[in-house]
């Protein structure tokens, strides 16, 4: 699975200048901005996500503290658990993003 593209993709929520710009029936989505603001922040930490495992596949497999079938059987299911997280994260970003694409921009004025 890919990562999503950056926020940078999708148009900004709509400031309080463009917001003078609008017909007089709409108003900014305040949902987009939340979306927003959150796919933007989830985008710049995901990859601390994604290598938080990191460490310990690399203790484990840089040192021979650790040797036999217990060892390669643990370090088996930590890659396992290093995929699946990095997978996770990846999910979070699409799910958001999704969100985010199919979220207007503007809602009309009650």
């Amino acid at each position: 699975m890919a990562v999503p593209p950056p926020p940078g993709s999708v148009p900004p929520p709509i400031d309080a200048s463009s917001a003078a710009k609008l017909p007089p029936n709409e108003q900014p989505n305040p949902a987009y901005q939340t979306l927003y603001q959150a796919y933007a922040d989830a985008y710049g930490s995901i990859g601390q996500l994604r290598r938080a495992l990191d460490p310990a596949v690399k203790t484990l497999r840089g040192t021979d503290a650790w040797l036999g079938p217990e060892a390669r059987a643990w370090g088996d299911e930590l890659d396992g658990r290093r995929g699946s997280l990095q997978k996770a994260a990846d999910t979070i970003l699409w799910d958001i993003y999704d969100r985010l694409s199919a979220t207007q921009r503007t809602i009309s004025r009650i």
